[in-house]
């Protein structure tokens, strides 16, 4: 199959409008339901069949199976029979028995099975979702279309795709990884592989550039109506992609949800010192404004409001004189008051070379591609003295809901899928499956402990880390933020306790620490970067102590995101034990929790934790406006836009 005839999966596909108001409502309703108990037996009957069959090709020489394999995949690029489906999961998993040495379960074929049909699997930490990935994109990998495997970070692309190698290589499958680091060469010959392991961020920016390097030729429908596929066929040698036709996502809900709040969008850095001479003045006035004087800031809701009328002071400055609008100079003040206030180094962004770099606060990973916009970004250069960047021009955007909506076959897997089941389908058209673990899980989750501030919080996490030390047990510490993981690391080793840290200014050793992490004594202080994906093995000995423990240190704003913390212990059947801490002046509480409604909580003894849930629960109602904002805005766009010849 050539580029043009890949693009055509992209380019022709109408994409479903997503409903509103009461449809919206239906829907939703709708989603809840549609992962019932008979779709979950569906795919446990036909696992037991596969697992069944695979036990007759165990006879056969590796010669014979690759044969086999053959035949089959012939099979699968015309009409095929449920039979054939099943029999090539079954030579799959024999496959995986030979080259990874390990004879998948049940439940990971029933979980590979869903993956095929279309559905949102939530498998439980530990319960080998990479390896359940890996059979689904053999088989679509075998159609020679693309393939992609969406995982939530640059790491894990890059680690399951050399995990995986040997068996895509034994069912005659090529593999390759795109990640951030990259060239478009690199890119290139990531994307030409039969399966590509990538992040949802860097498959829609190399899908943006390459349709902003297509120009005209974006619609199929024109070019063959300009006969002109051999000028598209020359100009396709500079894209990377070969189009859209597969995607299976990893930790689904972190990528179509959290990440999904904000549209991605491919700009040009272009000169302008006007401009950056505008924000040096906004952010000199900014300085000569008192809080609760002149303004007053939200920290709940993140704004600044000003009390005065700020039109009528700046008629008073002479720094004022130099511009024609005062609205447009009120707007950078607002942002220079945003960026003093509201945006901390070490929480929001590090500094690295001379450059800001944003921190994703659910990931806690740095993201050096991304910036702030509306003058944000170079108010935050100015607070770090720091030469200022051009100002950036937009040109193509896209929202993640919209962009996977184009993959003719979609779905994904994730360990905590049930709390988003009724958005998955309103917008995605995927149900949630739940797969049952294949052993019972020894997880202890302890009470939640709340405090009413971080200082005494913090104490007594100490307290707790000594005292699991003492008996060798190996402690995983989660923080929300960088500051927070280096102050308790320091508050640790006052103990006379050494910790490792892991987080977005120390990732450099964070394979050798993750790895060292579930040994007898090991204290690790990490940010969110410990969260998702990441797999800590436990020694024999340390089973015997009770497992890894982990301590979440404070609640995020989706109870999702603290269950994938806690899913890095009791893994597969381990022993293992979790803890966790919340205090009232934690973001979360603080800028979600009423006032009023603190200091009754405050006063409710073991009740207390019940404001964590409200608080999330809250959070979490405006995280879905923000991302029905986002799938609005897209609406508008497809409407206004009418002049782009039935692209995207």
């Amino acid at each position: 199959m050539n580029l043009t005839d890949n693009y055509r999966l992209t380019t022709c596909k109408q994409v479903k409008k997503i409903p509103t108001g009461l449809d919206a409502l239906v829907y939703r309703m709708v989603g809840r339901f549609k992962g019932r108990h008979g779709v979950l037996v569906r795919q446990l009957k036909d696992a037991a069949k596969i697992d069944k069959e695979s036990l007759e090709y165990s006879k056969l020489s590796d010669s014979q199976l690759k044969s086999r394999m053959k035949e089959i995949r012939q099979q699968l690029r015309c009409r095929f029979k449920k039979e054939t489906l099943l029999t090539a999961f079954a030579l799959v998993q024999e496959s995986v028995k030979r080259t990874l040495g390990y004879r998948p379960y049940i439940e990971q074929l029933a979980g590979a099975l869903a993956l095929y049909r279309g559905y949102i699997a939530e498998m439980s930490t530990g319960e080998g979702k990479t390896v359940t990935a890996a059979m689904c994109a053999t088989v679509r990998g075998w159609s020679e279309r693309p393939c992609h495997v969406i995982t939530a970070n640059d790491y894990l692309a890059a680690r399951d795709a050399e995990i995986m190698e040997p068996l895509y290589s034994f069912c005659g499958v090529t593999v390759g990884a795109v990640t951030g680091a990259m060239k478009p060469k690199e890119r290139r010959a990531g994307y030409e592989a039969d399966v590509t392991y990538s992040t949802a961020k860097e498959v829609l920016a190399d899908f943006l550039r390459d349709r902003i390097a297509m120009g005209r030729y974006q619609s199929f429908a024109k070019r063959l109506a300009n006969g002109s596929l051999l000028n598209f066929e020359q100009m396709a040698q500079n894209l990377v992609q070969r189009g859209l036709c597969t995607a299976i996502v990893d930790e689904a809900d972190n990528v179509l949800i959290d990440e999904a709040v904000t549209p991605l969008i491919i700009s040009s850095e272009k000169e302008n010192a006007n401009f950056n001479e505008s924000c040096k003045i906004a952010y000199s006035i900014s300085t000569k404004l008192k809080r609760d004087v002149d303004y007053t800031v939200d920290f709940r809701n993140r704004t600044v409001r000003f009390i005065v009328d700020l039109e009528e002071r700046l008629e008073d400055m002479q720094e004022a004189t130099v511009f024609s609008r005062a609205g447009f100079l009120k707007d950078l003040v607002r942002q220079a008051l945003v960026a003093r206030e509201l945006f901390e180094q070490g929480r929001h962004y590090v500094v690295e070379e001379g450059k800001v770099v944003i921190v994703d606060e659910s990931t806690g990973r740095k993201m050096p591609m991304r910036s702030w916009n509306g003058g944000l970004h170079q108010m935050i250069e100015i607070k770090e003295n720091l030469e200022l960047s051009g100002l950036k021009e937009t040109q193509a955007r896209m929202s993640f809901q919209r962009f996977f909506r184009l993959y003719k076959n979609f779905s994904g897997m994730t360990g905590t899928g049930k709390e988003a089941a009724a958005e998955f389908w309103t917008i995605y058209g995927a149900a949630v499956v739940c797969i049952p673990n294949h052993r019972k899980s020894k997880r202890k989750i302890s009470h939640l402990k709340t405090f009413t501030s971080k200082e005494s919080k913090r104490r007594a996490i100490v307290k707790e880390v000594v005292r699991l030390h003492a008996k060798g047990r190996p402690i995983l510490i989660g923080t929300k933020d960088i500051d927070e993981s280096e102050i308790l690391g320091k508050s640790i080793e006052n103990e006379g306790l050494h910790c490792r840290i892991i987080n977005a200014v120390r990732s450099d050793e964070e394979a050798a620490i993750i790895a060292d992490a579930g040994k007898f004594g090991a204290i690790t202080v990490a940010t969110n970067m410990a969260g998702r994906g990441t797999d800590i093995k436990i020694p024999d000995s340390v089973k015997k102590l009770g497992g890894l423990h982990v301590i979440a240190t404070e609640c995020n704003p989706s109870s999702r995101i603290d269950r994938q913390l806690f899913g890095r212990s009791a893994r597969q059947g381990d022993p293992g034990s979790v803890s966790h801490y919340a205090s009232f002046e934690d973001d979360v509480l603080r800028r979600n929790l009423p006032n009023s409604m603190a200091t009754l909580f405050k006063h409710m003894g073991p009740l207390s934790a019940l404001s964590v849930k409200w608080a999330q629960q809250r959070a979490g109602r405006k995280a879905y406006k923000s991302r029905l904002s986002v799938q609005r805005t897209d609406t508008w766009l497809e409407d206004s836009l009418g002049f782009s010849d039935g692209g995207v």
